[in-house]
């Protein structure tokens, strides 16, 4: 059975309704799938998943949660979190006899080296062999789109109009880790470029094609020039989906406000990275740091004149607006102050799904988007007008779990819900003081919510279920920091004692070892291996102990601020294990580094 709150714990700048779970009954339907990515209803009446990590295509019995495995790619390059197997689109056809039993994926593919990647995505055509159950003879349908270590999207969506849908993200561009890579979402190709199939500024943008991989005639002209580009200007849009007048929803992230439900106009600029949700000049300025003077950090406060800041209603271009946002907020709103980036106000929509009651389905859920979230590990559902094209009050949430949702579909009942959840990541913790956490309650898995069903039909709170921290590499969770050798806080290294360049550096990383294992190990990896996390063992930049402390004060790119939940000797414990394990040998991290890191 599985567990939700009855009150979300997760942070929203505004009180959002909940659902009455109770209607429905809820169980895991299947587990150990590889960050499960997409998900398709398959007329087989089986649910078929493409498996982002694994770079694997598998069919789930929908009942017995069996597991068949069909594909498994052999040049997909899989990295932490946004590189891989993506999305999947079956051919209406598929399986009717026609001949046209035909699979399309998205994928990510290395051209350059374990050292130094140079990722692009391609969508790509497999055949399904009946005799064999397996999706065989694959078929490039285009190459060489935009793809990098973030903000991929990744969508593959067939339309009433059969043609492919695709949707890309701006690769996290002017953001984290990414901060100097200049950003292309706004930047349209040259006819030139079109005809030397450069896909280059397709970076931010929602692409139609014929199924083949060729241009649409009729796709729109923007700025003269016709390409693959149905609209520009988005950030990371994660979700698309069609709506039963041919409306076609998306849903994208915002920075640290400002998720945005958009209906996508042909030739619709939507702003980014100039605008963040409405031009409304709240909470967002856009700072180009890829022209920005060397040197300057991103973290200093007030920044230089040298660096140009741009307000949102400076931006010129003719722009459609989002139906909603989520969400709006002053500039006072203390962004990456509660817990860092799960309590900012955005909700991190992974997908959207159109949702119809019909006769027999879900009447509290007609006309509606149904939008999982990764950071809240809930269901929103938008409520949308008669007419589909405007947001109907705030969404509703449903179904919140400690998880990572990432996929939602319906199987044709009407009445039965499968949300599929991340393998690891950070998500809003549903029990106990924290408000964040790693420790996923059901990590790779898809869960089932059947409407109706009388067997199971209480989501309350499970006792017993909080489990605060990771196990330590090899061992069981270690209580109150001690020494993972002897069970005692290790000599000379005492809690809450100050850690200069003189302490023991062997002292100072045991005391940091169940600390990592608690806050880091599962994105980073228990041996430093990396994951949802940048990889540790062997990473020079970790030479840099201001680095190091400042990175885990403040935080960077996807990885939450720790300054405000961990003090200076906690800080300092994790920065020097880290600093020394795994075959890493760059010396202590010392408080007095971590006090000027604040």
């Amino acid at each position: 059975m599985l567990t939700t709150s009855l009150t979300l714990a997760q942070e929203t700048p505004v009180e959002i309704e909940q659902g009455q779970n109770d209607l429905f009954s809820s169980r895991v339907l299947t587990t150990a799938l590889s960050n499960p990515w997409a998900m398709r209803w398959g007329p087989d009446d089986m649910i078929w998943v493409t498996e982002r990590t694994s770079g694997e295509v598998t069919r789930v019995h929908p009942t017995t949660g069996a597991q068949q495995l069909l594909l498994t790619l052999e040049d997909v390059y899989t990295g932490p979190q946004h590189e891989g197997l993506l999305g999947m689109a079956l051919h209406p056809e598929l399986l009717q006899g026609t001949g046209n039993d035909y699979v399309y994926i998205s994928y990510t593919i290395n051209n350059g080296t374990a050292e130094e990647p140079d990722p692009s995505a391609r969508i790509v055509r497999y055949t399904w062999d009946n005799d064999l159950q397996q999706l065989v003879d694959p078929q490039v349908v285009i190459e060489g789109l935009p793809a990098w270590n973030d903000h991929n999207a990744g969508r593959v969506v067939i339309g009433p109009d059969m043609k492919l849908y695709y949707s890309i993200g701006e690769q996290g561009a002017n953001f984290g880790r990414n901060l100097r890579r200049p950003n292309l979402a706004q930047v349209l190709p040259t006819q030139e470029e079109v005809e030397a199939e450069d896909w280059h500024t397709y970076s931010g943008k929602i692409l139609r094609m014929e199924l083949d991989g060729s241009i649409p005639e009729d796709n729109p002209e923007i700025d003269g020039v016709r390409s693959h580009i149905l609209s520009y200007g988005h950030r990371n849009p994660q979700g698309i989906g069609f709506g039963p007048d041919g409306t076609l929803y998306e849903v994208e992230h915002g920075p640290a406000s400002d998720d945005e439900f958009n209906i996508i106009q042909p030739g619709g600029n939507y702003g980014w990275p100039r605008v963040a949700g409405f031009k409304d000049d709240l909470a967002y300025v856009y700072i180009n740091w890829s022209e920005a003077p060397e040197g300057v950090d991103a973290n200093t406060d007030p920044l230089p004149d040298s660096v140009v800041q741009l307000p949102e209603t400076e931006f010129e271009e003719e722009m459609v607006d989002p139906v909603a946002t989520y969400f709006t907020v002053e500039d006072d709103y203390p962004i990456g102050e509660i817990c860092g980036y799960i309590c900012d106000p955005t909700i991190a929509p992974s997908s959207v799904l159109y949702y119809a009651a019909g006769e027999n389905g879900i009447p509290e859920w007609d006309n509606s988007l149904l939008i999982p979230t990764l950071k809240h590990g809930t269901l929103y559902v938008q409520y949308l007008s008669k007419d589909g094209q405007q947001a109907d009050g705030l969404p509703q949430a449903w179904f919140s779990t400690q998880n990572r949702y990432r996929d939602v579909i319906v199987s044709p009942d009407g009445r039965t819900v499968f949300i599929a959840t991340d393998a690891f990541g950070s998500a809003a913790q549903k029990f106990g003081e924290g408000l964040n956490t790693s420790v996923l309650h059901n990590p790779g898995s898809i869960l089932v919510f059947t409407y109706g069903d009388e067997e199971g039909s209480s989501l309350g709170i499970a006792s017993g279920s909080n489990a605060s921290g990771a196990a330590a590499e090899g061992g069981e969770s270690l209580e109150e920091w001690e020494d993972p050798a002897t069970g005692n806080a290790a000599e000379g290294a005492a809690a809450g004692s100050a850690i200069t360049e003189e302490s023991d550096v062997q002292d100072v990383a045991n005391l940091g070892l169940p600390k990592f294992a608690a806050n880091c190990a599962s994105c980073h990896g228990a041996g430093g291996e990396g994951g949802a996390g940048a990889v540790l063992a062997g990473n020079q930049a970790l030479a840099d102990a201001d680095f190091v402390a400042r990175t885990i004060v403040h935080g960077f790119g996807y990885m939450p601020p720790f300054g405000s939940q961990l003090s200076d000797e906690d800080i300092a414990q994790i920065g020097t294990y880290i600093r020394n394990a795994w075959g890493n040998d760059f010396g202590i991290v010392t408080t007095d580094q971590v006090q000027a890191a604040r």
